[in-house]
Formats: C-alpha cells, structure tokens, sequence
C-alpha cells in the first residue's frame, strides 16, 4: 500500500513538472521580439503631406503612417514637438525628401536609435530632378529643386520605393502593399493624363511669386515668365525687381500666381491690382484635409489654378 502511494506521488510530481516546463517554454516563445517578416504593429513614419498621402494609400488594410510635419510651417525651419521626437524614435521606418526640402532633419536624424531605418527618397533611381531656375537658390544653396512629388511621374517612382521598403520589412503583408501600390499607380496615371490633356495646347504669360512649381508646369509644357523672389523668406532685389518690370512692360500678363497665405505687398508695385488675377496655389497642400486623397486633389488643385490663369489672358 505504502509503495502504491509513493508511486503515485512520483508521477503527480513527475507530470507537474513536465507541465510547468512546457508553460515556461511557451511562455519564452511568447515573449521574444518579433522578427522582420512577421506580422506586427509597424510604426511608420514621414514627413510632408503628399509623401504621406501616397503611404497611406499604400498601408491601406494594415495601419496608417504617422504624419510629422502636421503644421502650416516651413519644412525648412520646422520644430518637432517632444511627442513627435518619441514618436519618430520609436519608429520602424522614416519616410522624408531630403536636406534640400527638410534642412530640420539632420539634427533630428542624428539623436535616432540605429533602429530606425531612414529612407531619403531624393536618392531614388529614376527620378526626375531639376535644378532651382534661378541663378540664386533659397533652399541652403543645393544644386536641386525639392519639390520633386509634384511631378507625377515622380510620384509614382517614391511610391514603388515605399512599398518595397515596408513588404521587405513586413514580408507578411507584402501581396497587400504590393497590390495597394498597382492601384495607386494607375490612378496617378489617369490624373497624369487628365492633367496634360487639359493643358494641350495651352500657352500664356504669368508670373510666379515663388518659383517653387516646375515639376508640375514640366508635365504640361508651362513656364512662367519670371519670379518675383528666388528666396520667399527674404525680399528680391532692386535689380532684380527692374528687370521683372521691363518684362511685365513689354508682355501682357495673364496673371500672378503666389504660394504664401496672403499676397506679398511687393506685388502690388509690379502688377496691375485690378486687372491682373491673383491665384494662391500651395505646393505642400497644407491647406488641405491630410489623408488618401490629399495627393489627388492636391495635383487637381494646381490643375485648376494653372487653367485659371490661362483663362484669365
């Protein structure tokens, strides 16, 4: 009898110990870090508004990627509040144009975890870039124009690039980012389309404040016949303020198309008031609801205001 019980205690402790290693090992598993290639909850980070339009097209089904630059300030001289640092540090990847655009940026990318991974689309293969138009250049002095999502066609290559990024880093939910890219490229094809059909055919004078919009004017065969600042943060020259004049002297002028929240007062001495039609266009869509549709009605928007101007002759 005794040797019946002892028997049956040694399996008891026997079995709950077998037990209690297989909730353990269980319970290791469980808390390891995820790897690359498994699903997850991605953090995924990016600057300007139309980059972000795009990514949220892309991360359709998955999430939605965290917009930094959420505010009306430049992206030359912008500041990250304490949350949007935390944010970003904590992030699996950053999604920004570059230095030209966002001279912010270094600073804040050299406090990030090596974690982070950094993604400065400027460097893309196959993108179209321009320099500035201008002699001089109010954007630190780099040889290249930064608005380069303006060009359609652009776009479209920054997009393929951030969805390789997140299916190589979310390899799980790659045929999603994947899919989601088809679909956003042939609608940025339809509105390429739709845009340089418009504009057939189409030729007049105008000028631009800032010239911060060839990339678009590129797409539908425009120039404009000068700008009034090459640096819209500080006031053009006397020189440079006669030549424009001898221009608007000898060339009718459709109209003036302007980028900062009110028409400069300068302008007032080189156009017409009442005669001359004022277009405010805004490269950044910052006066547009963030989200998906931001991108389109972004590019709609510059349409609109570029047939505006020509109707306006």
């Amino acid at each position: 009898m005794i040797l019946r019980c002892r028997l049956l205690l040694l399996i008891f402790f026997t079995s709950s110990f077998s037990l209690a290693n297989a909730l353990a090992s269980d319970n290791s598993s469980l808390s390891k870090p995820l790897e690359h290639g498994l699903t997850k909850n991605l953090t995924i980070a990016v600057t300007i508004r139309p980059l972000h339009s795009l990514l949220s097209i892309i991360m359709q089904g998955t999430g939605s990627p965290v917009l930094l630059l959420d505010s009306n300030q430049s992206p030359h001289h912008y500041s990250l509040r304490p949350s949007q640092r935390s944010t970003l540090a904590h992030s699996d990847i950053l999604f920004w144009i570059g230095e030209p655009l966002e001279s912010f940026m270094p600073r804040v990318l050299s406090a990030l975890p090596k974690k982070v991974k950094v993604i400065e689309l400027i460097n893309s293969s196959g993108l179209t870039l321009l320099a500035p138009r201008s002699e001089h250049d109010d954007h630190g002095h780099h040889q290249l124009d930064p608005h380069i999502w303006l060009s359609i066609d652009n776009a479209i290559i920054m997009a393929g690039v951030m969805a390789d990024e997140l299916s190589r880093l979310d390899e799980q939910r790659r045929n999603i980012y994947q899919t989601n890219l088809k679909k956003l490229t042939i609608r940025l094809q339809q509105i390429k389309k739709e845009i340089e059909k418009s504009f057939k055919e189409t030729d007049f004078n105008y000028l631009v404040y800032h010239d911060a919009f060839q990339y678009f004017e590129q797409q539908i065969n425009l120039k404009p016949l000068a700008a009034i600042t090459t640096d819209e943060e500080h006031a053009p020259g006397i020189r440079h303020l006669s030549e424009i004049n001898q221009l608007i002297s000898k060339n009718k002028i459709s109209c003036l198309i302007y980028n900062t929240p009110t028409l400069p007062a300068i302008t007032r001495n080189l156009v017409h008031q009442k005669t001359t039609k004022k277009i405010y266009l805004e490269p950044l869509g910052q006066n547009l609801e963030s989200g998906p549709d931001l991108y389109f009605n972004l590019m709609q928007s510059l349409s609109t205001g570029y047939q505006q101007c020509s109707k306006a002759r």
